[in-house]
């Protein structure tokens, strides 16, 4: 693996499920499903999300069990591990560490992991989101760059475009129509296979 090389990759959508719809499905709350392959707003959509949660009187503990059973999307622990044999793997997610640990872990071991958290009040509710310090992904892509590493970026939505346009090689994955339409000249592909070969 080479030190300079890094790989930072979006986790929802790419190599996780999308936990937001999952979330709405197994809760019966519908308005949870949306996400950021289709609401380039990431902050207001939060903003919604812990309102719903509230008003639907789930707490964090309540999140979590819904999504219990949650599996990391089939061949993803085989690209991580391809992808770690020339690249060190940063996983830079606008999800919820608490949300996501368990997923991360079944991703491989030592991932690191760039993310945000949540803040509760005493009854367990969600009173805030605590934001990672950066205004988007790209300033993670800039900051490695800064520090000579050679970055490649995947990602699926909305919040992940500027992130794969301030990258040195890039790729869009499985993006919804509307991210696809508005990232034209983004290379777009359909499977993990796709990218280990280009990286041949």
């Amino acid at each position: 693996m080479s030190g300079n090389r890094v790989a930072c990759i979006d986790l929802e959508g790419v190599l996780i499920p999308e936990l937001w719809p999952m979330l709405a499905d197994s809760s019966a709350v519908a308005e949870l499903a949306l996400t950021t392959r289709e609401v380039p707003d990431f902050r207001g959509l939060m903003e919604r999300r812990l309102a719903l949660l509230r008003a639907h009187r789930l707490r964090l503990c309540d999140v979590l069990e819904h999504l219990r059973r949650a599996q990391a999307l089939p061949g993803a622990p085989a690209f991580v591990a391809g992808l770690r044999r020339s690249h060190r793997l940063l996983l830079v997610s606008d999800a919820f560490a608490p949300m996501v640990g368990p997923l991360v872990r079944q991703l491989g071991p030592g991932l690191d992991l760039e993310c945000h958290d949540f803040e509760t009040d005493d009854s367990g509710f969600i009173e805030r989101c605590v934001f990672a310090p950066r205004r988007g992904k790209e300033d993670v892509v800039r900051r490695l760059q800064a520090q000579g590493c050679e970055v490649l970026a995947v990602g699926d939505a909305f919040n992940d475009l500027a992130m794969l346009a301030a990258a040195d090689q890039a790729f869009l994955f499985r993006p919804s129509p509307q991210v696809a339409s508005a990232a034209q000249d983004l290379s777009t592909v359909t499977d993990y296979a796709q990218i280990l070969r280009s990286l041949a």
